[in-house]
């Protein structure tokens, strides 16, 4: 606790000793209470990591930045920003957390960002998604070198054609939480100083100002690389005993290009080095002056065998987003369809010389046969409502169910500048895993209802009021409030 104190004090010198660089700091206090064994999913899930999934919890958080306002339009061509969240918890993973520490250059088009930053999800409604099929907001961010590129005109198209991406590399920060979880000599799978790697292209066709539809295909890819695993069991490695794998530049160029690597372990059946999780989005946006409607699709892919469309497309991630002309009663209305019961099919095998032929399946989305698993701090790092190893009562970094159909309902309103709600609500089937199928199709529901208010009486106030309800057989039954106040200083 000593060190914790000493490095909170540290960061608050160097963000307030010079306080008119600043322009904005802020406090931040919520608890979350709930009767179930866990906290109602929507209460804690697609928020950063930041609340505890945990029935009862509370947290502290402060924070300051600099130059993260400015308009990415403005004339200026170079631009510089920093900013420090750090935080304090009661029942979480972590009792002192760094949940954003990052400084950014800007230059035109494109933005170097260094260190840990909250993200966002392409081309959708973050505030009412059920979340990315691979990459998501429903986990802490993971510190990185990441740059990106915002839209710019491909040359001879006459702006009718447009391109952005963003590459980056990072570490996570989970090894120690992982060991404690599973426990040291429980001989359960955990893994410490894993690499990570992210990659994305967007393109988009059309020109609002000349005719208000355009559509958006985009790639992107993600990868866990390095580091240690601890009780994995590969083929070629049957003892146990840690396994290192490669951090030289060989490795991180098979992040980059997994055609042609391997994993240490694989011998006589080799496969793509590292853990990759990617996807393909599409976006058809109708822009019209005072609405907007948009009509996406996701589709989740962890090997070759979902790369392309020969094992069709039954898994994906389809949703309707519009947003209404302005009015007082409603702003977002969003429609989604979930669905990762395929996985390519319930057989795998990999070709040898006595048997040439491949079976490719069982994708088994998020578990990993070295890696723990596409989670960071036990929370998944895509959409939660393929459930999390921080719900397994055995400690556990696997996913148990990831074969899941959903219907969600998101919906938000403005009734005052200084008011705002959203209300959303998700029905669930669960079928476990293709490994270890539940018994019977399971059922559940997850549910919110939420109220905001800045108060124009109390200047750089705002507090949030959220009630959560879960029903099901997955997470059981769980009904809660949480309740955020956060003050914010301008200089």
């Amino acid at each position: 606790m000593h060190k914790q104190r000493h490095l909170i004090s540290l960061v608050l010198t160097l963000l307030f000793a010079t306080p008119t660089t600043a322009q904005e700091a802020f406090v931040e206090v919520s608890g979350t209470a709930s009767d179930g064994n866990f906290a109602p999913l929507w209460l804690t899930s697609n928020r950063q990591g930041v609340p505890s999934p945990y029935a009862n919890s509370a947290y502290e958080r402060i924070g300051a930045s600099y130059g993260l306002d400015l308009p990415k339009d403005t004339a200026r061509n170079w631009h510089f920003s920093f900013a420090a969240d750090l935080m304090l918890a009661q029942n979480a993973q972590y009792k002192f957390f760094i949940h954003q520490l990052f400084a950014e250059a800007r230059y035109k088009k494109a933005t170097l960002t260094i260190g840990q930053k909250e993200r966002t999800i392409d081309m959708r409604n973050n505030r009412l998604t059920s979340g990315g099929l691979s990459q998501g907001i429903n986990a802490q961010p993971i510190p990185e070198a990441l740059l990106t590129v915002d839209y710019f005109s491909i040359p001879f198209t006459n702006h009718w054609l447009k391109a952005r991406g963003r590459i980056g590399f990072g570490k996570t920060t989970d090894g120690t939480w992982q060991k404690e979880w599973v426990g040291e000599e429980s001989k359960k799978r955990y893994t410490s100083n894993i690499l990570y790697h992210e990659k994305a292209i967007v393109l988009k066709i059309g020109r609002e100002e000349i005719f208000p539809l355009t559509f958006e295909p985009s790639l992107q890819m993600m990868t866990q690389f390095g580091g240690t695993s601890y009780n994995a069991y590969g083929r070629n490695h049957s003892d146990g005993a840690p396994i290192k794998h490669p951090e030289d530049l060989n490795a991180f160029w098979h992040a980059f290009w997994p055609m042609g690597s391997e994993d240490v372990t694989d011998g006589l059946h080799p496969n793509s080095a590292g853990n990759t999780v990617g996807s393909y989005n599409i976006a058809l946006t109708w822009n019209a002056p005072t609405w907007k409607a948009r009509a996406y699709f996701e589709r989740v892919f962890e090997d070759q065998s979902m790369l392309t469309v020969q094992y069709g497309i039954f898994d994906h991630l389809l949703g309707i987003d519009c947003q209404l002309p302005q009015n007082p009663y409603v702003s977002n209305i969003l429609v989604e369809h979930l669905s990762t019961t395929d996985q390519a099919g319930p057989v795998y095998h990999d070709s040898t010389p006595n048997m040439p032929e491949s079976y490719t399946g069982i994708d088994n989305y998020y578990n990993h046969g070295l890696y723990a698993g596409w989670q960071n701090w036990g929370i998944s790092m895509g959409t939660p409502l393929i459930t999390s190893p921080i719900y397994n009562d055995n400690h556990t970094l696997q996913f148990y169910n990831n074969r899941v159909k959903a219907w969600h309902i998101g919906i938000d309103g403005n009734p005052t500048p200084w008011l705002s709600w959203r209300m959303m609500a998700t029905f669930t089937r669960n079928w476990g895993t293709y490994a270890q199928p539940f018994d019977d199709i399971l059922s559940q529901q997850y549910y919110l209802a939420e109220v905001t208010t800045l108060p124009p009486f109390a200047k750089g106030w705002k507090a949030t009021l959220s009630l959560g309800l879960d029903h099901g057989d997955v997470l059981g039954n769980s009904l809660g409030a949480q309740l955020t106040i956060r003050k914010t200083f301008s200089f």
